[in-house]
């Protein structure tokens, strides 16, 4: 029996339900907010380089970028300790201000030239409606993304550890591949994750 176990279990479920619920409430508010500000701005900040815009475009990739919705869903497969999906909710909501703070500051504009999607039209047209139009740098795609990964990754086992570093390699690439972000997007996203998601890192690994 492991009754102990059930019980931990439970209450993480429980703590990643209520989570899940302020979270996504918060980023209505944030994201959307400094997308709406950012879009009443006079000026924006030109964020890339040059050669970027070389970077082709693939539109199959939709397909590993719209993954990311399933990510904080790894919380709730491999947590089972209801502190720990707490201080990833703040981790997340941590991520979550500091970007907005950033839109705010330096509202910012694609570079790249619209193109066609062909056959993915469909994903292509409400990827850029959910992701909004200039909350680029940091990627919060990117963000969450690393700090969801650093709170699982002590209670991967190794075989799932390789599964988490090569689709999370894959969803890097998909950021760039669907035009959705810049180099320097990509990387003060890391920096964020990486940055914000240290302590549970460090924390126990999983018994």
């Amino acid at each position: 029996m492991n009754g102990g176990g059930d019980v931990g279990r439970d209450a993480a479920r429980r703590a990643f339900a209520l989570a899940a619920l302020r979270l996504s409430a918060l980023f209505v508010l944030v994201f959307y907010g400094a997308d709406e500000w950012a879009a009443r701005s006079a000026s924006r900040w030109r964020l890339h380089a040059g050669w970027e815009l070389a970077i082709p475009y693939w539109p199959a990739a939709y397909i590993v970028y719209a993954s990311v919705f399933a990510v904080p869903f790894l919380v709730l497969w491999l947590v089972r300790d209801a502190a720990r999906v707490r201080h990833w909710e703040r981790e997340m909501a941590a991520a979550l201000v500091i970007g907005g703070a950033i839109f705010v500051m330096f509202p910012a504009e694609l570079g790249y030239v619209p193109a066609d999607a062909g056959a993915w039209q469909g994903p292509a047209r409400l990827i850029r409606a959910i992701a909004g139009r200039h909350n680029l740098l940091p990627s919060l795609h990117v963000a969450f993304t690393v700090v969801t990964l650093r709170a699982v990754w002590p209670w991967a086992d190794r075989r799932r550890r390789a599964w988490l570093a090569g689709w999370f390699v894959m969803l890097l690439a998909s950021v760039l591949l669907t035009h959705q972000h810049h180099v320097a997007d990509l990387l003060a996203g890391a920096l964020l994750g990486w940055a914000l998601g240290g302590r549970l890192w460090r924390s126990n690994r999983r018994s």
